[in-house]
């Protein structure tokens, strides 16, 4: 790591440098991350499509109507939020970019494990606390990237997008979704951080972070409000009220704060105004405190797991 000979960077830097520098040439980061981009041009095209169709079929129907001299209705596209044609890229932050980030946390520890520069890390006057700030300043500069390039998407879509506009409200309500997303993939992303640095093996490493994501992706909806796994990827069948039984009044009571992807998509659905009127949480957390108990766990976690790593040790038993 000829970065943390750099006497001119502060190490923690030094560290974050050199992280970067290897996730950005990472292919399976690469990958993902090109997929979550194409997601994200896709949920614009989709809202773009959808909101050109509909303006369209308007126009068409103003001139038939004024020409049998009937009254006409107001344009159906201003009847809904312009937030709302951006719900399709809630789903694809908590599937692939989720994913993309549990990657990019793992790789950013197990790649000095497997390479054997831990103990070589070890054996330089770098403070551990040193160590993992430049870790978690990759991650979440990586992350940051990721999400910025959404964010200039979906910016440029509305600026593009003749037939809606965005009131300064909505213009914040759209960059908090996107803060919220970037916590929600950062949360991840230290789940895997803290897992590649405290295990053993480093097929367990990865497991149990995506085991993670998956369960509370997909298991734990179906638990608390009898979601399908085919609709945890819909952003509106998502939040469909669960059956008015005893068992999922409890279960989404007890389970629910358990549910981060549940919280998440609430209060992503809150943000981009496509949150039904009458829809009414039943965890006994609420979504945001839920969400950012989530994350501080996750950063304690990270730092938790980093500060008993053992820097004597290069690569995994396994």
């Amino acid at each position: 790591m000829t970065a943390l000979a750099t006497h001119a960077m502060p190490p923690d830097r030094a560290v974050a440098r050199q992280s970067l520098l290897y996730i950005f040439r990472e292919r399976t980061v690469a990958l993902l991350a090109a997929l979550f981009v194409v997601l994200v041009m896709v949920s614009a095209y989709l809202g773009w499509s959808a909101t050109s169709t509909v303006n369209s079929i308007y126009n068409d129907a103003v001139v038939w109507l004024t020409a049998q001299g009937q009254p006409v209705p107001p344009n159906p596209v201003h009847d809904i939020s312009p937030l709302s044609l951006m719900r399709n890229m809630s789903i694809y932050v908590s599937l692939i970019g989720a994913l993309a980030a549990i990657v990019i946390g793992y790789q950013l520890i197990a790649a000095d494990r497997k390479s054997g520069v831990v103990p070589l890390i070890g054996a330089r006057p770098l403070e551990r606390g040193e160590y993992l700030r430049g870790k978690i300043a990759a991650l979440m500069a990586a992350n940051g990237a990721l999400m910025g390039v959404a964010a200039v998407i979906a910016t440029a879509t509305f600026l593009i997008l003749p037939q809606v506009s965005l009131s300064a409200a909505g213009w914040g309500k759209l960059f908090l979704f996107f803060g919220l997303a970037y916590g929600y993939m950062v949360m991840f992303g230290l789940v895997a951080l803290g897992m590649a640095a405290r295990s053993r093996s480093e097929s367990v490493g990865l497991l149990v972070p995506v085991t993670v994501w998956l369960t509370v992706t997909f298991i734990l909806p179906s638990l608390t409000g009898n979601i399908h796994p085919t609709a945890a990827i819909n952003p509106i069948s998502a939040l469909a009220p669960p059956p008015d039984t005893t068992f999922f009044h409890w279960s989404g009571w007890l389970i629910g704060p358990f549910s981060v992807a549940e919280s998440f998509k609430w209060l992503a659905a809150g943000l981009l105004d496509y949150l039904p009127a009458t829809a009414v949480s039943r965890s006994m957390v609420p979504p945001l405190p839920d969400f950012l108990l989530a994350l501080i766990l996750a950063a304690a976690f990270a730092v938790r797991s980093v500060g008993v790593m053992d820097f004597t040790r290069g690569d995994y038993d396994v």
